[in-house]
Formats: structure tokens, C-alpha cells, sequence
């Protein structure tokens, strides 16, 4: 075995060999990941239907073009803007970090030549040149950093305000987690992909604008002293480059927005233990979550680890091809003045004249060779940055259905054909979400003909026809999954009406109490002002001891005393009870009208002692322009 050893280690280490094999190496590892890739989506069993069947190919393309440029007019909405600015700032701060490197070249032959030629006086006068410009140069560097820092934090804050301002208007955050399936993870999208994306934008900015400035600037100055030869012979060589390594990372746009989807599954995974943690210890179900943790994460590292070999192989090309093959092009280019014995710029000149000249120009030619490195490694970042693309794109097309009240989710096979009493076979209603009516007018609330559907196209109730009158107490009884909640849902109009005409008061003259009790960020004010805010509050008139007033007649007056105060700031979902919160809930009915708590509230209180039954959801419309006020209090068991 050594001896097979010793004959076939010699052809090993041949460069011509190592270079096969490290080239046969890269080409199986691109090839292996693209299989896998391939393949990605239609293995991912535990994924969402909506994540295998709405997933947008990612490339660099006229369809990223157009999507990155819709995204460029929201994070830069106009010539006079800071962000505007800013990008005239780092360019002039590119534009002077590159002349501060060709004087630095300059500089720097000039010093080793003073050394070689042995002249102190030039030596100490070059050096003094170069200690003089350290602290411009230094500046210019620090000043590059702050624009571009400062450049991701105004996109990213343009970016976010609008998508939160479109998420947060009307319903569209319950439309998008409730009726909509085609993302699942609308926080991962909102904060951690956003910012991906803006930081991504920012550095590809200055990672093109850079080496461009540089192969400007260095072909300027290299045609004027080898010839446009070599500055040519670089330039050919990055289009073709450039061409070749956009082909081979094809896969990595898709490849960064499924990471990005994966991310958000296993933080959302996470989200619903901590959110339902107390219903998980109960039940026991620490083992059963585990195991869908483990589900989700083995899904991430795999596509992780594929990811990991995508980028060892490319890593070896790019460095291949950007970086040496880049160099030794260069090396080619700048020698064929010096090599070429009849070449006229060197015919009479001396040795050290030559070195001069070749340490200038070698070291250009060698730094326009990295520049084209860095240009053509940024497409790398062009092809992620087309990935975030896609995912800022598809959240911003569900935001759009979402306000025009269009939204895809998977219909069920409901059985919409049902039988009469008499044994006959009813036709089919058709289900076309927002087909129905709604009237908005004061003191009344009348379904006329309205079906009760789930959003998924599941009927409850085929028709509904019924009249409540201001005034009026209702309470609404049924077993589960009679339509209850989906009753007050379509009232509050959560889910679309899909035909029928129903009559109600304007949104903002509803106010529902839902069935698990929400308690807002802040003091204990806010805590009974909500929604409204403490502005609200002195705008209307309300005083703290009309607020001290409501709680007393919910029987929480205590929790002044108790918590410190009303700008006591606790985790009220932890700090009040079960009961404290129900009855916080109630209190917020008084300081959205401007008139006093009426009876309605000792109802719901006694309501809650009923053992047969109890509240899911209460409706209580107010109207502040009437001179008598009306009540309508529907409780539903």
C-alpha cells in the first residue's frame, strides 16, 4: 500500500490535478444542492399547503426589477428626502476614498522608490505627506461607515412605518392571520425579513457603487499609461465572468426566501408555546410540542446544511474566478508593455525608471483586478437581495387584496347541498366572499337573508333573517359550533358577508367585548382608556376621578391602592386575574362614550354567575349625537 502510495501521490499534487479535482469537487456540490432544491418544496410534508403552493421564484430578473424598483419608490419617495441625501453622501465619500487609494499608490511608490534610490530628504518628505493625510483618509472611511449605517436605518424605518401603517389599517392584521393563508408568519416578514432586506439594499449599493468608481477611475488613468489594451482586457473579462457566476447562483434567490420562510415557521412555532404555555402544562403536552419543535427546526437545519454546501461550492468558484483568475488576468494585461521587447514606451528607459513605472502601474491594474473581483462577487448579494425582494413583494400584494377585501384561502367541500324537512335536496348557495350588503344606519340591526360562512366556505346557517331594536336585551344560546362567536364576527364585519343585506350602525357606534379579555401595553390608565390614549382622554373631557369612578362600578377600585397608582406600568395579562380582566373589559364601555355606565354592566356581571351558560362576546353600539342614550347589551352563551 505505501508503495502505491508513494507513485500515485506525486500525480496528486500536480497543479493540473489539484485543480481537477477541486473543480470536479465545486461542480458536484452545485450540482447535488440544485437536485436538492429542487426538490425542497415538494418534500416539505409539515409545511403549510400555502408555503408549498405559493411560492414565488426568486431570480434576478425583469419581474425583480420591477418588484425592487416598487419597493425603491417607498423607502425613497422623493429627490428631497434625508435618504436622498445620504446616498450623495456615500457617493462622495466613494468618490474620495478612491482617489485617496490612487494617491495612496502614488504615495506609496514614491516612498519605496526613495528607499530603494537611498534619498532621505525625499523619504522623509513622502512620509510626511502620508502622515499629514491619515487623519483625512481615517475621516473618510468613518464618514463612508455613518452614511451607510445611517442610510439602512432610514430605509428600514420608511419600509416598516408603511407596511405597519397598511397592516394596522381596519381589520387587515385579523384578515391576514384569520382569512387570508397565504402567509403564515407576518412578524418574521414584518421585522426580521424588512430589515434583511433594507441592510441588504444599502450594501449592495455601496458594494457596486465602489468598485465601478474604482474601474472608471483606474481605466482612466492605465489607458494613459500601458495603453486601453489592458483596461479593455479586464473589462471583457468581467462580462463574461459576471455572466458565467449569475448563471451558476440562480438557486440562491429562491433558496434565501425559502430560509426566510423556514426562520418564521420555527419562530412561530415558538410564539404559540409561549403564548399558550399554561393550556400546554396542563395538558401534559410538553412532549408532543418537543417533537414539533424538533419537526420544524430539522426542516430549517436541512435546508440550512444545503445552503452550507451551495456556498462552499460557489465559494470556490468565486474565489477562482474573481479573485486569482481576476489577478492573473490583470498580471497578463499590465505585462505586455514590459514583455514585449519592441514596445515603444520602454524602449529607452532605464531599469529603475521601469520599476517606477511598473510598481504604479501593476499596483492600478492590480487593484481594478479586485475592484472587478468585488463587483462581480456583489451579484452574489444581488441574488439574496432578490430573494428578501420576494418575500417584501408578496407581503405587500396580500396587504393590497386584503384592503380591497379580496383574500385566498383554501375552500372546504362544504356540503352546501342539504337536506330540507320535507327530505327534498336544496340547492347550492353560491359562496362569493363580500357579495353581501351592508347598510349602515343608527338604532338598528337587521340580517335580511345573510348566510353564516366561515371564511373557508364552510356554511353554519344558509340564511338568516332576524331584527334587534335599540333597546332591546338579547342573548343568543346554542351548543358549540352553532355560529355564536361566527354571528358577531360577520357583525363586526371580521368576516366578509357573502350575500344578503345586513343593517347596522357604523363600526365606530359598535364597541365588543371579545371573549378572551386583552390587556394593552402601559399604565393602569390605559388599561380602562383603551383604545384610546391619554390625549383622547383629556380631549373628551375625562377626568382621573370619572375614570376611578368606572372601576368602582366594576368593583376594581382596589387596584389603584394594590398597583400603585394609574401610571403604574405592569404585565397586566399576568398581574390581574382571570375576573379583574373580564371586569377591566367592561369598564372600557363608559370612557368611549361620553356618557355615563349604564345597567347593562351589573347585567353581565350577574351573567357571569349564570352556571348553564356563559359569555363569549358582547355587543354595546353607543350613540353620542342622540339626546337620550340607547343601550343594546347581546350576550352569547
Amino acid at each position: 500500500m505505501p508503495a502505491v502510495l508513494s507513485k500515485v501521490a506525486p500525480l496528486i499534487i500536480q497543479p493540473r490535478v489539484l485543480v481537477s479535482l477541486s473543480a470536479l469537487v465545486a461542480g458536484l456540490g452545485i450540482y447535488v444542492t440544485q437536485r436538492r432544491h429542487g426538490n425542497k418544496f415538494k418534500d416539505s410534508k409539515h409545511l403549510p399547503s400555502s408555503a408549498k403552493s405559493k411560492s414565488e421564484r426568486a431570480a434576478v430578473d425583469a419581474k425583480f426589477i420591477s418588484q425592487l424598483l416598487r419597493l425603491i419608490k417607498i423607502i425613497i419617495p422623493g429627490p428631497f428626502t434625508p435618504e436622498v441625501g445620504y446616498l450623495l453622501m456615500i457617493a462622495v465619500m466613494l468618490v474620495s476614498r478612491t482617489y485617496a487609494d490612487v494617491w495612496m499608490i502614488q504615495n506609496g511608490t514614491a516612498i519605496e522608490g526613495s528607499i530603494i534610490g537611498r534619498s532621505m530628504e525625499s523619504f522623509l518628505k513622502n512620509l510626511s505627506k502620508f502622515v499629514c493625510a491619515m487623519p483625512i483618509i481615517a475621516l473618510i472611511n468613518s464618514l463612508l461607515k455613518y452614511s451607510l449605517d445611517e442610510l439602512k436605518l432610514r430605509f428600514r424605518s420608511r419600509l416598516s412605518r408603511h407596511f405597519y401603517s397598511r397592516y394596522m389599517s381596519g381589520f387587515t392584521f385579523y384578515k391576514m392571520s384569520n382569512l387570508d393563508s397565504r402567509i403564515s408568519n407576518a412578524d418574521q416578514l414584518l421585522t426580521q425579513d424588512v430589515e434583511k432586506f433594507c441592510d441588504t439594499l444599502a450594501e449592495l449599493y455601496s458594494n457596486i457603487s465602489k468598485p465601478i468608481l474604482d474601474i472608471t477611475l483606474y481605466v482612466y488613468k492605465l489607458t494613459g499609461s500601458i495603453g486601453a489594451q489592458g483596461p479593455m482586457t479586464m473589462l471583457a473579462y468581467l462580462a463574461l465572468s459576471g455572466f458565467l457566476l449569475t448563471k451558476l447562483r440562480s438557486p440562491v434567490g429562491p433558496m434565501t426566501a425559502h430560509e426566510q420562510h423556514l426562520e418564521g415557521q420555527l419562530r412561530f412555532v415558538n410564539s404559540r408555546i409561549i403564548t399558550n404555555s399554561e393550556e400546554i402544562s396542563f395538558y401534559q403536552g410538553n412532549v408532543r410540542e418537543k417533537v414539533t419543535i424538533y419537526s420544524t427546526l430539522d426542516q430549517l437545519i436541512d435546508h440550512l446544511r444545503s445552503f452550507v454546501l451551495f456556498r462552499f461550492s460557489m465559494g470556490f468558484i468565486d474565489s477562482m474566478v474573481a479573485k486569482y483568475l481576476a489577478t492573473v488576468v490583470g498580471y497578463y494585461a499590465v505585462s505586455r508593455p514590459f514583455l514585449n521587447l519592441s514596445h515603444p514606451r520602454h524602449s529607452n528607459t532605464t531599469h529603475s525608471e521601469r520599476m517606477m513605472d511598473y510598481y504604479s502601474s501593476g499596483r492600478m491594474l492590480v487593484r481594478m483586478a479586485q475592484a472587478i473581483g468585488r463587483l462581480v462577487l456583489a451579484g452574489r448579494e444581488l441574488t439574496r437581495l432578490a430573494g428578501y425582494t420576494t418575500r417584501m413583494s408578496q407581503l405587500s400584494v396580500v396587504l393590497r387584496d386584503l384592503e380591497r377585501g379580496v383574500y385566498e384561502r383554501t375552500m372546504v367541500a362544504s356540503e352546501n347541498q342539504q337536506e330540507s324537512d320535507n327530505g327534498n335536496v336544496r340547492p347550492s348557495i353560491p359562496l362569493v366572499p363580500g357579495s353581501g350588503e351592508i347598510i349602515e344606519t343608527d338604532h338598528v340591526i337587521r340580517f335580511e337573508g345573510v348566510p353564516l360562512v366561515t371564511p373557508n366556505g364552510d356554511v353554519i346557517i344558509r340564511s338568516m333573517d332576524f331584527e334587534v331594536k335599540g333597546g332591546m336585551n338579547v342573548l343568543v344560546c346554542g351548543p358549540n359550533g352553532c355560529g355564536k362567536s361566527s354571528l358577531f364576527r360577520v357583525l363586526g364585519e371580521l368576516w366578509p358577508l357573502f350575500g344578503g343585506k345586513l343593517v347596522k350602525p357604523h363600526r365606530s357606534k359598535l364597541f365588543y367585548v371579545p371573549q378572551r379579555p386583552y390587556m394593552t401595553l402601559g399604565t393602569l390608565r390605559d388599561q380602562v382608556t383603551y383604545p384610546d390614549s391619554v390625549d383622547d382622554q383629556a380631549r373628551r373631557g375625562v377626568t382621573d376621578q370619572a375614570l376611578e369612578d368606572f372601576l368602582a362600578k366594576v368593583q376594581l377600585s382596589y387596584l389603584l391602592e394594590r398597583e400603585g397608582g394609574w401610571d403604574s406600568v405592569q404585565d397586566w395579562m399576568d398581574v390581574l386575574s382571570g375576573g379583574e380582566k373580564q371586569r377591566m373589559a367592561v369598564s372600557w364601555l363608559s370612557p368611549l362614550s361620553s356618557l355615563p355606565l349604564f345597567p347593562p354592566v351589573t347585567r353581565s356581571l350577574l351573567c357571569r354567575r349564570w352556571h348553564g351558560c356563559f359569555i363569549t362576546s358582547r355587543s354595546l353600539p353607543f350613540w353620542t349625537s342622540a339626546p337620550v342614550q340607547s343601550v343594546w347589551t347581546s350576550r352569547v352563551s
